[in-house]
């Protein structure tokens, strides 16, 4: 997982990750969400993809399941509110919900033991691996309306 600002394109991370991340990032900054509904927009077929999505964060961590996927990286960046998100690697110790589905590319767990929690808000991005378990959803606090884009990128 990364975690960075994604307006801060002189730092060592920019100077370091992927160029594929990078032109995501790129991408990011000069496209106009606002102005975009939600719905999933292609830029290369299933190689890479955006998601735009609006939702209300919840406080209860048992309303949001934990994910993995293993075709894609997500690339998730907030466009307005604050979402906490949990993490876990894939080592961790964990209660399957749902199995894994080849077709939506997700499977779903209940309870992840070890998992950390993080704070997501505009300006900043957050990169999942296929080995990052991740817990999108939660509520630092009140839980409160979010939009965000979600790139899949195919690795």
């Amino acid at each position: 997982m990364i975690i960075g600002n994604r307006q801060n394109t002189d730092s060592f991370l920019f100077r370091y990750i992927d160029e594929r991340l990078k032109k995501v990032l790129e991408f990011a900054e000069k496209t106009d969400f606002k102005v975009l509904e939600d719905n999933i927009y292609e830029i290369n077929g299933k190689n890479l993809f955006y998601i735009i999505t609006s939702y209300r964060t919840s406080e209860n961590i048992a309303d949001k399941y934990a994910e993995l996927h293993k075709k894609y990286i997500d690339v998730q960046i907030l466009l307005y509110g604050e979402e906490k998100f949990g993490y876990s690697d894939i080592s961790s110790i964990k209660k399957v919900y749902k199995e894994y589905d080849e077709n939506k590319d997700i499977e779903l767990y209940s309870n992840v033991e070890n998992e950390d929690f993080f704070l997501l808000k505009p300006s900043m991005f957050a990169a999942f691996f296929p080995e990052d378990i991740h817990r999108p959803g939660l509520s630092a606090g009140t839980p409160r309306s979010i939009r965000k884009v979600i790139f899949k990128l195919a690795v």
